[in-house]
Protein backbone atom coordinates (compact mmCIF):
# COMPACT_ATOMS: atom_id res chain seq x y z
CA UNK A 1 0.00 0.00 0.00
CA UNK A 2 1.24 3.32 -1.22
CA UNK A 3 2.13 6.16 1.41
CA UNK A 4 -0.93 8.63 -0.16
CA UNK A 5 -3.52 5.35 -0.27
CA UNK A 6 -2.77 4.94 3.60
CA UNK A 7 -3.08 8.56 4.22
CA UNK A 8 -6.35 8.32 3.07
CA UNK A 9 -7.46 5.32 4.57
CA UNK A 10 -6.78 6.82 7.71
CA UNK A 11 -7.98 9.70 7.66
CA UNK A 12 -10.92 8.09 6.50
CA UNK A 13 -10.94 5.66 9.58
CA UNK A 14 -10.43 8.66 11.79
CA UNK A 15 -13.62 11.04 10.47
CA UNK A 16 -15.67 8.01 10.68
CA UNK A 17 -14.45 7.78 14.28
CA UNK A 18 -14.82 11.57 15.05
CA UNK A 19 -18.29 11.36 13.41
CA UNK A 20 -19.73 8.76 16.00
CA UNK A 21 -18.37 10.79 18.71
CA UNK A 22 -20.04 13.68 16.88
CA UNK A 23 -17.06 15.61 16.68
CA UNK A 24 -17.80 19.11 14.20
CA UNK A 25 -14.92 18.48 12.33
CA UNK A 26 -15.58 15.14 10.85
CA UNK A 27 -17.96 16.03 8.12
CA UNK A 28 -15.12 18.77 6.68
CA UNK A 29 -12.34 15.97 6.89
CA UNK A 30 -14.26 13.21 5.64
CA UNK A 31 -15.25 15.64 2.17
CA UNK A 32 -11.60 16.34 2.21
CA UNK A 33 -10.91 12.35 2.28
CA UNK A 34 -13.64 11.92 -0.37
CA UNK A 35 -11.52 15.05 -2.80
CA UNK A 36 -8.43 13.29 -2.72
CA UNK A 37 -9.84 9.60 -3.11
CA UNK A 38 -11.67 10.92 -6.26
CA UNK A 39 -8.75 13.12 -7.63
CA UNK A 40 -9.72 16.44 -7.22
CA UNK A 41 -7.35 19.10 -6.28
CA UNK A 42 -9.81 21.02 -4.84
CA UNK A 43 -9.01 22.27 -1.53
CA UNK A 44 -11.88 22.45 1.35
CA UNK A 45 -11.01 26.07 2.97
CA UNK A 46 -14.06 25.62 6.24
CA UNK A 47 -17.19 24.33 6.75
CA UNK A 48 -20.09 24.20 8.51
CA UNK A 49 -23.69 22.95 8.55
CA UNK A 50 -26.71 25.64 9.20
CA UNK A 51 -29.83 23.47 8.57
CA UNK A 52 -30.80 22.52 5.34
CA UNK A 53 -27.99 24.97 3.75
CA UNK A 54 -24.42 23.97 3.51
CA UNK A 55 -21.72 26.95 3.69
CA UNK A 56 -18.76 25.38 2.34
CA UNK A 57 -15.64 27.18 0.88
CA UNK A 58 -13.34 25.75 -1.67
CA UNK A 59 -10.17 26.45 -3.41
CA UNK A 60 -9.72 25.79 -7.30
CA UNK A 61 -7.18 27.03 -9.92
CA UNK A 62 -7.94 25.04 -12.70
CA UNK A 63 -11.30 23.78 -14.53
CA UNK A 64 -10.74 20.28 -13.79
CA UNK A 65 -10.76 21.07 -9.95
CA UNK A 66 -14.01 22.94 -10.20
CA UNK A 67 -15.35 20.40 -12.54
CA UNK A 68 -14.37 17.72 -9.92
CA UNK A 69 -16.36 19.58 -7.54
CA UNK A 70 -19.64 19.02 -9.60
CA UNK A 71 -21.09 16.66 -7.20
CA UNK A 72 -19.78 17.76 -4.07
CA UNK A 73 -21.57 21.40 -4.20
CA UNK A 74 -23.84 21.96 -2.49
CA UNK A 75 -26.46 25.10 -2.09
CA UNK A 76 -25.04 28.29 -0.01
CA UNK A 77 -21.37 26.55 -1.50
CA UNK A 78 -18.77 29.21 -2.47
CA UNK A 79 -15.35 28.68 -5.01
CA UNK A 80 -12.55 30.55 -4.91
CA UNK A 81 -10.70 30.45 -7.79
CA UNK A 82 -6.89 31.59 -7.20
CA UNK A 83 -5.42 34.97 -8.70
CA UNK A 84 -3.49 34.26 -11.26
CA UNK A 85 -3.05 34.98 -15.09
CA UNK A 86 -4.99 31.62 -17.05
CA UNK A 87 -4.72 31.74 -20.89
CA UNK A 88 -7.28 30.15 -22.92
CA UNK A 89 -9.00 28.63 -19.95
CA UNK A 90 -12.70 26.76 -20.61
CA UNK A 91 -14.67 26.61 -17.80
CA UNK A 92 -17.89 25.08 -17.43
CA UNK A 93 -19.45 25.84 -13.98
CA UNK A 94 -22.40 23.54 -12.93
CA UNK A 95 -24.69 23.16 -9.79
CA UNK A 96 -27.72 23.64 -8.64
CA UNK A 97 -27.80 26.19 -5.90
CA UNK A 98 -31.00 27.00 -3.91
CA UNK A 99 -32.85 30.87 -4.09
CA UNK A 100 -31.15 31.88 -0.76
CA UNK A 101 -28.19 30.11 -1.04
CA UNK A 102 -26.78 30.42 -4.15
CA UNK A 103 -23.54 28.31 -5.64
CA UNK A 104 -20.72 30.89 -5.66
CA UNK A 105 -17.53 30.86 -8.09
CA UNK A 106 -15.59 34.15 -7.31
CA UNK A 107 -12.09 35.15 -7.82
CA UNK A 108 -9.98 35.10 -5.04
CA UNK A 109 -9.26 39.04 -5.47
CA UNK A 110 -12.19 41.08 -7.41
CA UNK A 111 -10.30 42.00 -10.89
CA UNK A 112 -7.44 39.73 -9.61
CA UNK A 113 -8.06 36.36 -11.89
CA UNK A 114 -7.70 37.69 -15.54
CA UNK A 115 -8.43 35.19 -18.30
CA UNK A 116 -6.67 35.98 -21.88
CA UNK A 117 -6.57 34.44 -25.41
CA UNK A 118 -9.92 32.46 -25.87
CA UNK A 119 -10.83 31.92 -22.48
CA UNK A 120 -14.41 31.35 -22.02
CA UNK A 121 -16.56 30.73 -19.15
CA UNK A 122 -20.42 29.37 -19.26
CA UNK A 123 -22.91 29.05 -16.39
CA UNK A 124 -25.21 25.61 -15.80
CA UNK A 125 -27.88 24.69 -13.65
CA UNK A 126 -29.84 26.72 -11.56
CA UNK A 127 -28.75 29.51 -8.58
CA UNK A 128 -25.11 29.93 -9.91
CA UNK A 129 -23.18 33.39 -9.40
CA UNK A 130 -19.74 34.09 -11.08
CA UNK A 131 -18.04 37.32 -9.55
CA UNK A 132 -15.42 38.69 -9.94
CA UNK A 133 -13.09 38.07 -13.08
CA UNK A 134 -11.76 40.09 -15.79
CA UNK A 135 -11.03 39.04 -19.54
CA UNK A 136 -7.98 41.22 -20.72
CA UNK A 137 -5.61 40.55 -24.18
CA UNK A 138 -8.57 38.95 -26.00
CA UNK A 139 -8.15 36.49 -29.07
CA UNK A 140 -10.63 37.91 -31.62
CA UNK A 141 -10.13 35.17 -34.41
CA UNK A 142 -13.17 32.79 -33.77
CA UNK A 143 -16.22 32.91 -33.09
CA UNK A 144 -17.47 31.93 -29.47
CA UNK A 145 -19.01 33.92 -26.49
CA UNK A 146 -16.98 34.98 -23.60
CA UNK A 147 -19.96 34.55 -20.81
CA UNK A 148 -22.30 32.77 -21.54
CA UNK A 149 -25.54 31.70 -19.63
CA UNK A 150 -26.40 27.90 -20.98
CA UNK A 151 -29.97 26.39 -22.32
CA UNK A 152 -29.93 24.96 -19.22
CA UNK A 153 -29.86 27.56 -16.96
CA UNK A 154 -32.14 29.67 -14.97
CA UNK A 155 -31.76 31.86 -11.64
CA UNK A 156 -27.82 32.37 -12.72
CA UNK A 157 -25.75 35.50 -12.11
CA UNK A 158 -22.95 37.31 -13.50
CA UNK A 159 -21.67 39.94 -11.34
CA UNK A 160 -18.48 42.42 -10.85
CA UNK A 161 -16.67 40.82 -14.72
CA UNK A 162 -15.16 42.88 -16.57
CA UNK A 163 -14.61 42.30 -20.76
CA UNK A 164 -11.41 44.75 -22.11
CA UNK A 165 -11.26 44.42 -25.45
CA UNK A 166 -8.82 47.32 -25.18
CA UNK A 167 -5.18 46.63 -27.74
CA UNK A 168 -7.22 43.94 -28.84
CA UNK A 169 -7.01 43.22 -32.65
CA UNK A 170 -9.79 44.75 -34.79
CA UNK A 171 -11.42 40.99 -36.68
CA UNK A 172 -14.12 40.75 -38.86
CA UNK A 173 -15.29 37.37 -37.35
CA UNK A 174 -18.36 38.02 -35.41
CA UNK A 175 -18.79 36.87 -31.94
CA UNK A 176 -20.73 37.63 -29.15
CA UNK A 177 -19.23 38.83 -25.90
CA UNK A 178 -21.74 37.99 -23.74
CA UNK A 179 -24.75 34.51 -24.68
CA UNK A 180 -27.93 34.97 -22.68
CA UNK A 181 -29.84 31.58 -23.00
CA UNK A 182 -32.02 29.89 -20.70
CA UNK A 183 -34.20 32.37 -18.11
CA UNK A 184 -34.25 34.95 -15.46
CA UNK A 185 -30.75 34.84 -15.42
CA UNK A 186 -29.11 38.46 -14.37
CA UNK A 187 -26.02 40.60 -15.79
CA UNK A 188 -25.23 43.31 -13.44
CA UNK A 189 -22.64 45.21 -12.61
CA UNK A 190 -20.62 44.72 -15.56
CA UNK A 191 -17.93 47.15 -17.45
CA UNK A 192 -17.63 45.91 -21.11
CA UNK A 193 -15.03 48.14 -22.54
CA UNK A 194 -13.77 48.67 -26.43
CA UNK A 195 -15.05 45.21 -28.25
CA UNK A 196 -13.38 46.06 -31.24
CA UNK A 197 -14.89 42.87 -33.80
CA UNK A 198 -17.91 42.17 -35.41
CA UNK A 199 -20.70 41.40 -33.74
CA UNK A 200 -23.43 42.37 -30.98
CA UNK A 201 -21.48 43.05 -27.71
CA UNK A 202 -24.62 41.16 -25.67
CA UNK A 203 -27.46 38.71 -27.05
CA UNK A 204 -30.64 37.79 -25.52
CA UNK A 205 -31.35 34.25 -27.48
CA UNK A 206 -34.63 33.01 -27.67
CA UNK A 207 -36.03 29.30 -27.37
CA UNK A 208 -39.22 27.92 -28.60
CA UNK A 209 -41.87 28.09 -26.03
CA UNK A 210 -39.35 29.65 -23.34
CA UNK A 211 -39.77 33.56 -21.62
CA UNK A 212 -36.42 34.71 -20.78
CA UNK A 213 -37.41 37.06 -18.59
CA UNK A 214 -33.66 38.45 -17.39
CA UNK A 215 -32.40 41.50 -15.93
CA UNK A 216 -29.15 43.49 -17.32
CA UNK A 217 -28.72 45.85 -14.46
CA UNK A 218 -26.02 48.83 -13.41
CA UNK A 219 -23.48 47.51 -16.40
CA UNK A 220 -21.05 50.04 -18.03
CA UNK A 221 -20.73 49.75 -21.62
CA UNK A 222 -18.79 51.41 -24.26
CA UNK A 223 -18.16 50.73 -27.44
CA UNK A 224 -16.72 53.17 -29.54
CA UNK A 225 -15.04 51.15 -32.47
CA UNK A 226 -17.14 50.75 -35.69
CA UNK A 227 -16.75 48.24 -39.21
CA UNK A 228 -17.45 50.37 -42.07
CA UNK A 229 -18.20 48.19 -45.39
CA UNK A 230 -16.20 49.08 -48.63
CA UNK A 231 -19.06 52.00 -49.83
CA UNK A 232 -18.43 53.34 -46.46
CA UNK A 233 -21.29 52.49 -44.37
CA UNK A 234 -21.06 51.66 -40.90
CA UNK A 235 -22.01 47.29 -40.95
CA UNK A 236 -24.80 45.91 -39.29
CA UNK A 237 -24.54 43.70 -36.44
CA UNK A 238 -22.57 46.10 -33.82
CA UNK A 239 -25.21 46.81 -31.29
CA UNK A 240 -24.58 46.90 -27.82
CA UNK A 241 -27.43 44.83 -26.21
CA UNK A 242 -29.81 43.20 -28.24
CA UNK A 243 -33.03 41.16 -27.23
CA UNK A 244 -34.35 38.53 -29.69
CA UNK A 245 -33.55 37.99 -33.34
CA UNK A 246 -36.33 38.72 -36.13
CA UNK A 247 -37.52 35.07 -36.20
CA UNK A 248 -38.35 35.16 -32.62
CA UNK A 249 -39.79 39.00 -32.45
CA UNK A 250 -43.43 37.91 -31.61
CA UNK A 251 -42.61 35.99 -28.69
CA UNK A 252 -42.52 37.54 -24.92
CA UNK A 253 -38.77 38.65 -23.44
CA UNK A 254 -40.37 40.09 -20.69
CA UNK A 255 -36.45 41.23 -19.81
CA UNK A 256 -36.14 44.11 -17.61
CA UNK A 257 -33.16 46.39 -18.41
CA UNK A 258 -32.23 49.31 -15.78
CA UNK A 259 -29.67 51.10 -14.48
CA UNK A 260 -27.10 51.12 -17.24
CA UNK A 261 -24.57 53.37 -18.43
CA UNK A 262 -23.95 53.64 -22.35
CA UNK A 263 -21.14 56.00 -23.00
CA UNK A 264 -19.84 56.14 -26.94
CA UNK A 265 -21.35 53.00 -27.69
CA UNK A 266 -21.27 53.78 -31.57
CA UNK A 267 -20.50 50.43 -32.92
CA UNK A 268 -23.14 50.22 -36.18
CA UNK A 269 -23.95 54.10 -35.77
CA UNK A 270 -27.59 53.43 -36.13
CA UNK A 271 -28.90 50.89 -32.89
CA UNK A 272 -27.27 50.95 -29.69
CA UNK A 273 -30.08 48.74 -28.19
CA UNK A 274 -31.82 46.43 -30.92
CA UNK A 275 -35.31 45.51 -29.23
CA UNK A 276 -36.25 42.53 -31.32
CA UNK A 277 -39.17 40.80 -28.94
CA UNK A 278 -41.87 41.34 -27.02
CA UNK A 279 -42.93 42.81 -23.52
CA UNK A 280 -39.40 44.29 -22.22
CA UNK A 281 -38.79 47.30 -20.55
CA UNK A 282 -35.98 49.87 -20.80
CA UNK A 283 -35.88 52.32 -17.62
CA UNK A 284 -33.54 54.40 -15.88
CA UNK A 285 -30.59 54.09 -17.87
CA UNK A 286 -28.01 56.50 -19.02
CA UNK A 287 -27.06 57.18 -23.13
CA UNK A 288 -24.52 59.36 -23.27
CA UNK A 289 -22.61 60.76 -26.12
CA UNK A 290 -23.63 57.27 -28.22
CA UNK A 291 -24.05 57.94 -32.03
CA UNK A 292 -27.23 55.97 -32.87
CA UNK A 293 -30.78 54.96 -30.50
CA UNK A 294 -32.47 52.95 -28.41
CA UNK A 295 -34.60 51.07 -31.43
CA UNK A 296 -37.96 49.09 -30.92
CA UNK A 297 -36.96 47.42 -34.17
CA UNK A 298 -38.96 44.46 -34.12
CA UNK A 299 -42.07 43.30 -31.36
CA UNK A 300 -44.67 44.88 -29.47
CA UNK A 301 -45.79 46.01 -25.73
CA UNK A 302 -42.41 47.29 -24.52
CA UNK A 303 -41.71 50.50 -21.83
CA UNK A 304 -38.98 52.93 -22.49
CA UNK A 305 -39.48 54.71 -19.18
CA UNK A 306 -37.20 56.99 -17.25
CA UNK A 307 -34.22 56.98 -19.63
CA UNK A 308 -31.63 59.44 -20.17
CA UNK A 309 -30.33 60.67 -23.47
CA UNK A 310 -27.20 63.00 -23.02
CA UNK A 311 -25.73 63.87 -26.44
CA UNK A 312 -22.47 66.21 -25.82
CA UNK A 313 -23.34 68.01 -28.69
CA UNK A 314 -21.57 64.97 -30.58
CA UNK A 315 -22.84 64.33 -33.66
CA UNK A 316 -25.70 61.96 -35.27
CA UNK A 317 -27.04 61.52 -31.49
CA UNK A 318 -30.64 60.28 -30.79
CA UNK A 319 -33.15 59.02 -28.65
CA UNK A 320 -35.84 56.20 -29.15
CA UNK A 321 -37.09 55.15 -32.50
CA UNK A 322 -40.14 52.77 -32.24
CA UNK A 323 -41.65 50.01 -34.60
CA UNK A 324 -44.54 47.67 -33.62
CA UNK A 325 -47.31 48.11 -31.65
CA UNK A 326 -48.58 49.05 -28.31
CA UNK A 327 -45.62 51.06 -27.15
CA UNK A 328 -45.14 52.98 -23.99
CA UNK A 329 -42.51 56.15 -24.14
CA UNK A 330 -42.59 58.20 -21.63
CA UNK A 331 -40.90 59.98 -18.72
CA UNK A 332 -36.90 60.21 -20.49
CA UNK A 333 -35.18 63.11 -20.97
CA UNK A 334 -33.89 63.55 -23.79
CA UNK A 335 -31.00 66.50 -23.97
CA UNK A 336 -29.00 68.00 -27.24
CA UNK A 337 -30.01 64.99 -29.27
CA UNK A 338 -28.19 66.02 -32.96
CA UNK A 339 -29.70 63.55 -35.25
CA UNK A 340 -32.60 63.71 -37.29
CA UNK A 341 -34.78 60.94 -39.00
CA UNK A 342 -34.32 58.17 -37.31
CA UNK A 343 -32.27 59.84 -35.17
CA UNK A 344 -34.90 62.37 -33.69
CA UNK A 345 -34.98 62.74 -29.98
CA UNK A 346 -38.20 60.23 -30.42
CA UNK A 347 -39.10 58.98 -34.22
CA UNK A 348 -42.14 56.55 -35.00
CA UNK A 349 -41.03 55.10 -38.37
CA UNK A 350 -43.44 54.53 -41.35
CA UNK A 351 -44.24 50.72 -41.74
CA UNK A 352 -44.54 48.09 -44.23
CA UNK A 353 -48.37 47.95 -44.84
CA UNK A 354 -46.96 43.92 -45.91
CA UNK A 355 -44.14 43.81 -43.64
CA UNK A 356 -42.51 40.60 -42.79
CA UNK A 357 -40.92 39.51 -39.21
CA UNK A 358 -37.88 41.38 -40.23
CA UNK A 359 -39.37 44.29 -41.99
CA UNK A 360 -40.61 47.25 -40.46
CA UNK A 361 -44.30 46.67 -38.77
CA UNK A 362 -46.65 49.47 -38.57
CA UNK A 363 -46.62 51.48 -35.24
CA UNK A 364 -49.73 51.37 -33.79
CA UNK A 365 -51.14 52.15 -30.59
CA UNK A 366 -48.08 54.10 -29.32
CA UNK A 367 -47.93 56.07 -26.28
CA UNK A 368 -45.75 59.00 -25.77
CA UNK A 369 -45.85 60.91 -22.79
CA UNK A 370 -44.28 63.15 -20.15
CA UNK A 371 -41.37 63.25 -22.17
CA UNK A 372 -38.75 66.58 -22.12
CA UNK A 373 -36.66 67.21 -25.08
CA UNK A 374 -34.45 69.90 -25.15
CA UNK A 375 -32.68 71.71 -27.47
CA UNK A 376 -32.91 68.97 -29.85
CA UNK A 377 -32.28 69.44 -33.71
CA UNK A 378 -35.65 67.14 -34.35
CA UNK A 379 -37.59 66.65 -31.41
CA UNK A 380 -40.49 64.26 -31.95
CA UNK A 381 -40.63 63.13 -35.93
CA UNK A 382 -43.59 61.07 -36.96
CA UNK A 383 -43.87 58.69 -39.58
CA UNK A 384 -40.64 58.68 -41.35
CA UNK A 385 -39.16 56.07 -43.72
CA UNK A 386 -35.83 55.06 -45.43
CA UNK A 387 -37.32 52.56 -47.80
CA UNK A 388 -39.86 53.03 -50.80
CA UNK A 389 -41.61 50.06 -48.95
CA UNK A 390 -42.37 51.68 -46.14
CA UNK A 391 -45.71 52.68 -47.06
CA UNK A 392 -48.09 52.79 -43.92
CA UNK A 393 -48.27 55.68 -41.32
CA UNK A 394 -48.17 55.33 -37.60
CA UNK A 395 -51.84 54.57 -36.37
CA UNK A 396 -53.55 55.73 -33.26
CA UNK A 397 -51.02 57.43 -31.51
CA UNK A 398 -51.43 59.88 -28.46
CA UNK A 399 -48.67 62.21 -27.42
CA UNK A 400 -49.62 63.48 -24.40
CA UNK A 401 -48.11 65.50 -21.45
CA UNK A 402 -44.81 66.13 -23.74
CA UNK A 403 -42.36 69.42 -23.08
CA UNK A 404 -40.40 70.16 -26.09
CA UNK A 405 -37.99 73.46 -25.44
CA UNK A 406 -35.98 74.92 -28.51
CA UNK A 407 -33.47 77.94 -28.07
CA UNK A 408 -32.55 77.72 -31.58
CA UNK A 409 -34.90 78.97 -34.47
CA UNK A 410 -33.09 75.92 -36.79
CA UNK A 411 -34.58 73.09 -34.44
CA UNK A 412 -38.04 71.41 -34.70
CA UNK A 413 -40.04 70.15 -31.92
CA UNK A 414 -41.82 68.14 -34.33
CA UNK A 415 -41.45 67.11 -37.99
CA UNK A 416 -44.49 65.52 -39.29
CA UNK A 417 -44.18 63.52 -42.68
CA UNK A 418 -47.07 62.75 -44.81
CA UNK A 419 -49.84 61.60 -42.19
CA UNK A 420 -53.11 62.41 -41.04
CA UNK A 421 -53.95 64.39 -38.27
CA UNK A 422 -56.57 62.29 -37.83
CA UNK A 423 -54.64 59.27 -36.82
CA UNK A 424 -52.70 61.21 -34.11
CA UNK A 425 -54.27 63.41 -30.55
CA UNK A 426 -52.18 65.82 -29.59
CA UNK A 427 -53.20 66.60 -25.80
CA UNK A 428 -51.09 68.56 -23.06
CA UNK A 429 -47.93 69.61 -24.49
CA UNK A 430 -46.06 72.06 -24.14
CA UNK A 431 -44.06 73.22 -26.88
CA UNK A 432 -41.49 76.57 -26.34
CA UNK A 433 -39.15 77.92 -29.40
CA UNK A 434 -38.42 76.72 -32.87
CA UNK A 435 -40.86 75.88 -35.24
CA UNK A 436 -42.90 72.95 -36.00
CA UNK A 437 -42.97 71.50 -39.59
CA UNK A 438 -45.88 69.23 -41.13
CA UNK A 439 -47.98 70.26 -38.19
CA UNK A 440 -49.80 73.45 -36.38
CA UNK A 441 -49.48 72.97 -32.70
CA UNK A 442 -50.09 75.70 -29.99
CA UNK A 443 -47.00 76.86 -28.63
CA UNK A 444 -46.48 78.88 -25.43
CA UNK A 445 -44.05 82.26 -25.30
CA UNK A 446 -43.02 81.35 -21.57
CA UNK A 447 -40.25 78.74 -21.21
CA UNK A 448 -40.93 75.85 -19.08
CA UNK A 449 -39.24 74.85 -15.93
CA UNK A 450 -36.32 72.74 -17.11
CA UNK A 451 -35.62 69.26 -14.97
CA UNK A 452 -33.18 68.26 -13.50
CA UNK A 453 -30.65 66.03 -15.49
CA UNK A 454 -27.76 65.58 -14.24
CA UNK A 455 -28.14 64.08 -10.23
CA UNK A 456 -29.61 61.04 -11.40
CA UNK A 457 -26.88 60.88 -14.54
CA UNK A 458 -24.04 61.21 -12.11
CA UNK A 459 -25.35 58.30 -9.50
CA UNK A 460 -26.16 55.98 -12.97
CA UNK A 461 -22.35 57.15 -13.58
CA UNK A 462 -21.27 55.97 -10.12
CA UNK A 463 -22.74 53.13 -10.11
CA UNK A 464 -22.78 50.98 -13.34
CA UNK A 465 -19.75 49.15 -13.95
CA UNK A 466 -17.59 46.32 -11.41
CA UNK A 467 -17.66 47.70 -7.72
CA UNK A 468 -13.83 46.94 -7.66
CA UNK A 469 -10.69 49.24 -9.09
CA UNK A 470 -7.47 47.35 -10.58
Amino acid sequence: MNRTVMQYFLSSALAGVLLMAGHPGADAMMLQSCSRSSGAEAVLESGHQSGAQAGKTWRVSTAEELSALRKTLRPGDTVIWKDGTYHNINIKFSGAGAENAPITLKAETPGGVVFTGLSSMSLNGAWLAAEGFRWDELDTSEKKSLMTFSKTSSWCRYSDCMIDGTGSKVSDVDSKWVSLYGDHNTVEHCTFIDKRNMGCLMVVWFEDGKVPAHVIADNYFTRPYTHYDSEGKARNGQESLRIGTSDYSMQDGNCTVTGNWFYRCNGERAEIISNKSCGNAYEGNLFEESDGTLTLRHGNRCLVKGNYFLSGRKPDVGGVRIIGEDHVVEDNIVVGATGTGYKSGICLVRGESDAALNGYWTVKNAVVRNNFLIDCRCGITVNFSGRKTQDSHPENTLFEGNTIVSHKKYMMPVYVVDTSDDEMTWKDNVIYGGKCNGIELEETDVEPQLPDYETVPARIRESAGVRWSL
